[in-house]
């Protein structure tokens, strides 16, 4: 099955090719080629259907329906298939009793110019190699039919149907010793549309399948990432290409979760989502970091990591519980929110300018530290935006959850993360060091978010009514969200203040190595929170149940998933802490010793987010407040004097001795709630879905 589309350059040798293997029929699909496809199709005596231009997966599909054959071989008509390779593939199928097996592949550039060689470079090295894929692919026919190829989408069918074969068992693989000759056009406009499908598939794919979301937005930064040392080590010449790479299939990436169907995601969909804009500005935040790392003198950052400590804090206590509130009220609304929302981010905005002109006055006459950046006009003006605008970017964020369409923060999340290394970068090259130009960047990236957000939220049904704002509307979030505001914030609050403690107690320089470990540690303490918002579901879910049979069950399962993950994680922390920091210098590489003891107490944090999300759900909001605003005073209060005496290792060890203590009275209270509701467990019918074909969507 050779699918086929203005392949005339390529298809002659690869038809030869595969006759020479004397297969029972030849199929060539075409996709309403305009050059002479068809006709040399014809002309080797291939079979020649055509899929009206339904694209790549349909075609493939339509070739399997027409198919006699019991094994059918996928190949691409860039493909050249070797003589006697097919009959021995054969061999290594039936002898290790696959369901789909790729040939290797060795890729080569179809010219003498650069873009073919950098393309056919990049396949030879890359990891893919090893990845089951279907441009030279022998497979059963009845696998094939029963799995299929989503025909939603257009590129990147092969990665969201291997994902599909190994959660349904199936055996498959790449042979180790069967190859064939792999072939790339030697033009730019071939290799950015190689980019562009890249990209665009994984956003189909990662819209489909939610749960390996945190891997597919890292997929190209991981490839390029890999790719550039690897071109520094052998290729230089090839670095332009890595950087193609990564902007065309980001953007892409972007574009394509842009257009995808407007219905709302399922729940456990919608809560992956939101992890995965959690995590990726953390992820893109190292790049920001280091960047600057690189190029602001150490004190500079450090004052510069400090205000951007105060924005987040003044963005966390301006919310006052507005964003937890809409995801409860917004669902309810009869007119689908159109004055709720705009309250909702009026409400915000004002209290966080409230809040961050409270957090100016505090730090002014407290002076060192923070309090002298805000004799700088620019830094002032770049903190009261950044504040402002992460604020209704946060908002943004809750309105897209309760929405059902957490997609849309991630987007938005990755447009930030962009503008605001983009920023940076101009700056930098501009000459402008200031430590002002990270604030201005970290305000630029939100101003990016708040406008995208404010599109989506034009292309939705319920368009908002921006002329109702009304101080009426605002208190329906408010009152609602102050109840849950204090637990929230004491729960998030270490992280804000303790760069603001370090800042004051020592010194910018050692601020800015804080900020930075503490950046690398923050993005694995999402993997915990996680974990107790997505318990508070399943547990809300369960409460029609009387009984709550199944909460024991719920907790063990959710402390088994955080601990595995967090602890992965953390593996990787401290070998990616190991090669990132001595590259920014001598005064970041002695930082390191501070995750060894940083790991550990996010380890512990799974036990407290497990705990903090069973009282979410069973209205224990006072007795958990009252836990996290003890750690918060634990690790807080005695860090000034710890930091002076003890240095960043004496505050990384308080803060775990306060985790401990909080784990322990968690774990006490986790293990009362659990005997206290266990009952005869409950028995549930699990059944295996699927993502609809039409959208590429999860089951609600």
């Amino acid at each position: 099955m050779i699918p086929a589309r203005n392949a005339a350059n390529w298809l002659g040798e690869c038809l030869k090719s595969v006759f020479d293997q004397n297969p029972r029929e030849v199929i060539v699909i075409d996709g309403c080629s305009t050059d002479s496809t068809v006709q040399i199709a014809r002309s080797y005596g291939a079979r020649v259907i055509s899929d009206k231009g339904r694209g790549l997966p349909a075609a493939r599909m339509l070739g399997a329906r027409a198919a006699h054959a019991d094994l059918v071989a996928l190949i691409d008509a860039d493909v050249v298939v070797p003589a006697g390779v097919l009959a021995n593939l054969v061999e290594e199928f039936e002898a290790g009793g696959f369901d789909g097996l790729q040939f290797g592949l060795v890729s080569e550039p179809d010219g003498a110019g650069y873009w073919g060689a950098a393309l056919a470079w990049h396949h030879n090295h890359s990891r893919v190699r090893s990845w089951f894929g279907v441009s030279a692919t022998l497979m059963r026919r009845s696998v094939l039919l029963e799995a299929g190829f989503d025909e939603s989408f257009r590129s990147g069918e092969d990665i969201e149907l291997r994902i599909r074969l190994e959660d349904g068992g199936y055996r498959i693989g790449v042979s180790p010793t069967t190859f064939v000759r792999h072939r790339f056009a030697d033009t730019f406009g071939y290799a950015r549309d190689q980019w562009l499908q890249d990209g665009a598939g994984l956003a189909r794919t990662m819209y489909k399948h939610p749960g390996r979301a945190g891997w597919l937005v890292l997929l190209p930064l991981l490839a390029t990432a890999r790719g550039v040392l690897l071109s520094l080590a052998t290729a230089p010449r090839y670095l332009p290409y890595w950087a193609g790479f990564l902007v065309y299939n980001y953007g892409a990436f972007s574009s394509t979760l842009l257009r995808l169907p407007k219905q709302g995601l399922s729940l456990g969909g919608n809560a992956v989502w939101l992890a995965a804009a959690r995590i990726t500005p953390m992820a893109a935040g190292l790049v920001f970091w280091a960047l600057a790392a690189l190029m602001i003198p150490p004190d500079r950052l450090g004052l510069a990591s400090a205000v951007v400590s105060a924005t987040m804090l003044t963005v966390q206590l301006g919310m006052l519980g507005v964003g937890p509130a809409t995801l409860t009220l917004l669902p309810a609304q009869p007119d689908q929110g159109r004055n709720l929302i705009p309250a909702s981010v009026g409400a915000v905005s004002f209290s966080s300018l409230l809040t961050g002109a409270g957090v100016v006055v505090v730090t002014y006459f407290l002076g060192s530290g923070v309090g002298t950046a805000w004799k700088d006009p620019v830094m002032s003006a770049g903190f009261f935006a950044a504040a402002l605008l992460a604020s209704v970017a946060y908002q943004l964020d809750h309105i897209a959850v309760a929405q059902a369409r957490a997609d849309r923060a991630l987007t938005r999340s990755l447009v930030q993360a962009a503008c605001q290394l983009i920023t940076l970068a101009a700056c930098l090259l501009a000459g402008y060091r200031a430590p002002a130009a990270i604030v201005v960047a970290v305000a630029t990236g939100a101003l990016a978010s708040v406008l995208l957000g404010l599109h989506q939220l034009r292309r939705t049904e319920t368009t908002p009514d921006w002329t109702q704002l009304s101080w009426r509307e605002a208190a329906k979030v408010w009152g609602p969200g102050l109840r849950q505001h204090a637990l929230m914030l004491a729960d998030r609050a270490p992280g804000y203040v303790l760069p603001l403690v370090v800042a004051a107690a020592l010194n910018t320089s050692a601020a800015a190595a804080w900020y930075l470990v503490w950046m690398l540690a923050s993005a694995i303490f999402f993997v915990p929170q996680s974990a107790g918002y997505s318990l508070q579901t399943a547990i809300a879910a369960d409460t029609s149940d009387s009984r709550f049979s199944s909460r024991a069950g719920l907790i063990r399962r959710a402390l088994k998933m955080s601990l595995l993950l967090t602890a992965l994680a953390g593996v990787l922390l401290l070998a990616a802490g190991s090669l990132l920091l001595p590259l920014l210098g001598s005064g970041y590489a002695s930082a390191w010793v501070l995750l060894p003891v940083l790991v550990p107490a996010l380890m512990l944090t799974c036990v407290t987010q497990v705990y903090y999300g069973v009282c979410r759900s069973a209205g224990r909001l006072a007795e958990s407040t009252v836990v996290a605003i003890a750690a918060f005073v634990v690790s807080v209060a005695p860090a000034p004097a710890v930091a002076q005496r003890y240095g960043l290792v004496g505050v990384s060890v308080l803060w775990l001795a306060s985790q401990l203590a909080t784990a322990v009275v968690a774990a006490a209270r986790l293990h009362h709630f659990s005997q206290e509701h266990r009952l005869a467990p409950a028995k549930h019918k699990v059944e295996r879905t699927s993502g609809s074909r039409a959208h590429g969507v999860p089951a609600p």
